[in-house]
């Protein structure tokens, strides 16, 4: 018998299915790339796109060719029939003319689209794509930095939360858990070298710190000590990089970056503490 998953599809828990299902799901649209399954043995929720089972099925429904720099934009046999049902539902909705705009992202040497605005910001929001990789819609003349990309800053994504649209209310989520600010100094490893760092917010999953080195990236996995701040005791902490600060001109390998991590192994004590401080927080 074939494993069975729930998943959680715009907020709403669906199932249980069999892989296959779920791809078929995608396939027709009822379904998206973006949605999360729960796996009972990490205890998580897991975007499909990261989920081994499913990643490479659901990339085998991706365009066969990629989209070129130009006004021409790919042809309709390329995109891939999940994506034209999405793409579809979101040009028949309400939503302004700009936010139907059709993107490409490019993530090292692959390249997948056509999603809408809403679902790049979207994957940014789950760290599936982040501020570094490279984005392009008709009308670009070549792939830019998400970062450098004036749809994605900080001031017009604060204006497209605000703007209660129906359609956009769940591509912003709210944090899994409370933070509280935490300035204490940090020491980090990587099994070859250590370095410094500095808190800056705190929750019982994880952390925003500054590290003293722009060469990690999101995925890996690092050893930390946090030293006593803001009320917070000493702690160890096994953590995974899930989001990193872009920065167009990097001065040296050192030079201070902010990053977010995600604990992985942490003792419940030190976890039951956090949680507790973080729950005064407004």
């Amino acid at each position: 018998m074939q494993q069975k998953f729930y998943v959680s599809h715009e907020t709403k828990q669906m199932g249980p299915y069999t892989i296959d299902e779920i791809v078929s799901f995608v396939g027709n649209g009822t379904l998206s790339p973006l949605d999360y399954l729960y796996d009972e043995k990490m205890a998580d929720w897991i975007v499909f796109l990261e989920y081994p089972a499913l990643t490479e099925k659901i990339k085998s429904m991706k365009p066969k060719a990629p989209p070129k720099a130009s006004e021409e934009s790919p042809a309709e046999s390329e995109i891939s029939n999940e994506d034209l049902s999405h793409l579809n539902k979101m040009k028949n909705s309400k939503l302004p003319e700009e936010l139907k705009q059709e993107w490409f992202v490019l993530k090292g040497e692959n390249k997948f689209g056509p999603f809408t605005l809403p679902d790049v910001v979207k994957m940014l929001q789950q760290g599936v794509v982040f501020e570094y990789d490279f984005a392009w819609h008709k009308g670009m003349s070549a792939w830019e930095r998400l970062a450098e990309i004036s749809h994605f800053s900080r001031e017009n994504l604060k204006k497209l939360k605000d703007s209660n649209l129906v359609e956009v209310s769940a591509v912003f989520f709210r944090r899994r858990y409370k933070r509280a600010k935490y300035g204490g100094t940090i020491l980090v490893h990587d099994n070859k070298k250590v370095w410094k760092g500095q808190g800056v917010e705190i929750s019982e999953g994880g952390a925003g710190v500054i590290m003293e080195n722009a060469m990690v990236l999101p995925g890996e996995e690092l050893y930390l000590h946090f030293k006593p701040g803001d009320g917070v005791p000493p702690f160890n902490a096994i953590c995974e990089v899930v989001s990193k600060e872009y920065v167009s001109a990097l001065s040296s390998q050192s030079m201070p970056i902010r990053y977010g991590l995600k604990f992985k192994t942490i003792s419940a004590e030190t976890q039951k503490l956090l949680k507790d401080m973080t729950k005064k927080v407004s």
